[in-house]
């Protein structure tokens, strides 16, 4: 993670000497980098440190982060370029990359932890014996096939001369488990689902700035602060997440591509510059904000527990050990990558070939396609199509 803030730094120095289109593209490439980098090692660290029974609590307040970067960066961009200009606004960047690599360094990864609570039981009060005799009552409370993954972690077994040559090797090793993801309808329901919330939440950053200056003629302190009404419901991720855990992915996250339709084809008819329809836009993006705010959390979730399986498994934190939730999070951040790319040049195609009411269509067409897939294949797939093993 350190190595990729690194490289965000340097991406960032790009950007802000640029003054061709070379430059702008190492910029932009580097930034890519570094997504690759600290996005998906930090989801995995998180999936590795959270109980498997919080995983939506924690993707809530790691949604709520996510989207307040998103939309916050138009609005802080616009009011300190207006205030102080164009170096203003990479100062902030620069201070922002500090800020982070001081966090990054603060982190305490769960071995380490685990190194200083051994230590600290093995030398209480009590002495070694009482050291050993707590470290055997926690394994009697433990299950016991977690127990034996511990015992095999930590102990080495002998291999046998066949059991070496079942072992995949060379290119059936690295892409067998992202073969074996892509398998599961669950997974790819949720990368879907990620792919469309990124084609949304992206696709206001090329439309929705133009649309206020053309219509209401604000400034960019004006195009910045419109985006506030997107970023308030993002506030609601974490009780999301706490739903989201106790209720599943499902409804949350269909609920939250439906709502979002019709609050998206009614900003169509945004189109006069009184007061009646500055409160319409408002109102609207609150509602869009709110959708975002119910899908986030649990598609992020979805990820863990598809990979987990549908199985009602004992043993969550075995399966956490063994099953390749890093690969899946390096697959959802493609999907979210993917979609931030083609967010901006969809909506920014669309307005400008056919104008804004078909953006607004375009999206609330997308978003209810969506809410359909979710229905049927997020968090366990609805009867008839489990029959039928789509």
């Amino acid at each position: 993670m350190l190595v990729g803030l690194v490289l965000l730094g340097g991406a960032t120095v790009f950007l802000c000497v640029a003054r061709n289109i070379p430059l702008l593209l190492i910029g932009r490439a580097l930034q890519g980098i570094t997504a690759a980098l600290t996005w998906t090692v930090g989801l995995s660290l998180v999936i590795d440190t959270v109980d498997a029974k919080h995983v939506g609590v924690a993707t809530g307040w790691i949604g709520m982060a996510t989207s307040l970067g998103v939309l916050l960066a138009p609005l802080l961009g616009g009011v300190v370029y207006g205030r102080g200009g164009y170096y203003s606004v990479f100062a902030m960047c620069f201070g922002l990359i500090a800020v982070d690599i001081v966090l990054r360094l603060s982190i305490i990864e769960v071995r380490e932890a685990k190194k200083w609570l051994d230590a600290t039981d093995s030398t209480g009060p009590s002495g070694l014996e009482k050291g050993a005799e707590a470290d055997n009552q926690n394994s009697d409370a433990i299950p016991p096939s977690v127990s034996q993954l511990r015992e095999e972690q930590s102990t080495p077994s002998p291999i046998t001369a066949a059991q070496e040559k079942s072992q995949p090797s060379g290119l059936v090793a690295i892409f067998g488990p992202f073969i074996g993801l892509l398998r599961k309808p669950r997974l790819l329901a949720a990368l879907w689902g990620t792919l469309v919330h990124a084609i949304l939440q992206t696709s206001f950053d090329s439309t929705l700035p133009l649309l206020v200056e053309s219509i209401f003629h604000w400034d960019s302190i004006g195009a910045g602060l419109v985006f506030l009404p997107l970023v308030l419901p993002t506030f609601l991720s974490p009780i999301v997440g706490f739903l989201g855990d106790k209720y599943g992915p499902k409804w949350l996250a269909s609920g939250g591509f439906l709502l979002a339709a019709p609050f998206l084809i009614c900003l169509r008819f945004v189109e006069e510059n009184d007061l009646r329809h500055k409160i319409m836009i408002c109102g609207l993006l609150f509602g869009v904000g709110l959708a975002i705010a119910c899908v986030f959390g649990p598609l992020m979730a979805e990820i863990t527990w598809s990979v987990l399986g549908d199985g009602e498994s004992e043993n969550r934190e075995e399966d956490l050990a063994t099953a390749p939730y890093a690969q899946a999070y390096g697959l959802y951040n493609m999907a979210f990558s993917g979609g931030s790319l083609v967010g901006p040049i969809l909506g920014g195609f669309i307005r400008d070939e056919a104008g804004w009411p078909t953006v607004c269509w375009a999206m609330g067409l997308i978003t209810a396609v969506t809410a359909v897939i979710s229905v049927i294949w997020v968090g366990r797939p609805v009867a008839f199509f489990k029959r039928q093993n789509i």
